[in-house]
């Protein structure tokens, strides 16, 4: 596993557990914190996109192996292809970017530029979202949303003339959560989408929260009020899952000055997917936070560098 952290020795673990408690502890049962904004929403006002349509009347489930309606990919997802010129050509990767939102909102309007920047480098790049606790949407639906995004950014790619070399998902904080509970496991194989799913060929992680059962007070905003025992989020836990798919690179990416999300999150997950088999690749940046870390700026140069991509731009 390659590690990088600007000369910061590993072991250094920058929160204490007052820290911890304070981040990840609700104030209260109505009362969520975000965990990628730094807001709080109440219950009584939910964050529902405003673009977001459903195909069908959903009902919300905690049981990872039934199917639910699924989010119309269409209406919250954009397209991003590469200049003109590359349909017809050389297979180019396809890439998903998915959002944060602390599992109570997704919205991927801040991934356009990543979105832009990597298309601008010879991908077809789409951005997707996906319904959550602001909809008292939960475990699984969001995870078959993000499948559904898939299976729609790879029809559109096909129908654009393009043919893709691989897969690849990037999620950003609880999105990069989600992405790896997508990519390391079959549940997508169980979302009711009108296009057909493939599973991921690799996977890249921005500042997730990989260990639900660690992250509690927050996840239970993801397996939803009638589901609060830990014991019961294997399906959704990353950490439970890092064994599967083996022959699937990796790549985590976190700020040392992220202060909403601890290093240690993609620490633990790094060593748990080397243990399952996986070729990881763990980078550290100095001075990335929470936020600046998917950046076209700062992401763009290391996703396209991993991906073999046109260092260019």
């Amino acid at each position: 596993m390659k590690h990088t952290r600007d000369g910061f020795n590993l072991a250094i673990r920058r929160f204490g557990l007052f820290g911890l408690l304070l981040i990840f502890t609700t104030s209260c049962a109505s009362e969520t914190k975000d965990l990628d904004a730094g807001i709080t929403t109440t219950s009584a006002e939910p964050t529902a996109s405003a673009t977001a349509t459903v195909a069908s009347t959903a009902t919300t489930t905690t049981a990872a192996d039934v199917p639910v309606a699924s989010l119309d990919p269409a209406a919250g997802a954009q397209v991003f292809p590469p200049p003109a010129g590359g349909a017809g050509s050389a297979p180019i990767p396809l890439v998903v970017l998915v959002p944060g939102g602390g599992w109570v909102e997704a919205d991927p309007s801040g991934l356009v530029p990543l979105a832009r920047e990597l298309s601008s480098r010879g991908a077809f790049v789409a951005t997707v979202t996906y319904r959550t606790a602001g909809e008292e949407a939960y475990f699984p639906t969001p995870v078959h949303d993000i499948a559904c995004g898939v299976a729609f950014a790879t029809a559109s790619d096909t129908d654009a003339g393009f043919q893709a070399s691989e897969l690849i998902i990037v999620g950003h904080s609880s999105g990069a959560q989600l992405a790896a509970a997508l990519a390391l496991s079959d549940i997508g194989n169980a979302a009711n989408c009108e296009f057909e799913y493939s599973d991921p060929d690799r996977l890249v992680g921005l500042a997730g929260p990989y260990d639900v059962v660690r992250a509690s007070g927050l996840a239970h905003s993801l397996f939803g009020p009638d589901n609060p025992d830990s014991a019961k989020w294997s399906a959704g836990d990353p950490m439970q899952l890092a064994a599967n798919r083996p022959q699937m690179p990796v790549l985590l990416v976190h700020g040392l000055s992220d202060d909403v999300v601890p290093t240690w999150f993609t620490e633990q997950f790094a060593a748990a997917l080397e243990d399952g088999g996986h070729g990881v690749t763990a980078l550290y940046p100095d001075r990335a936070d929470h936020f600046s870390i998917f950046s076209a700026e700062l992401a763009g140069p290391i996703i396209a560098e991993w991906l073999g991509l046109d260092a260019d731009g």
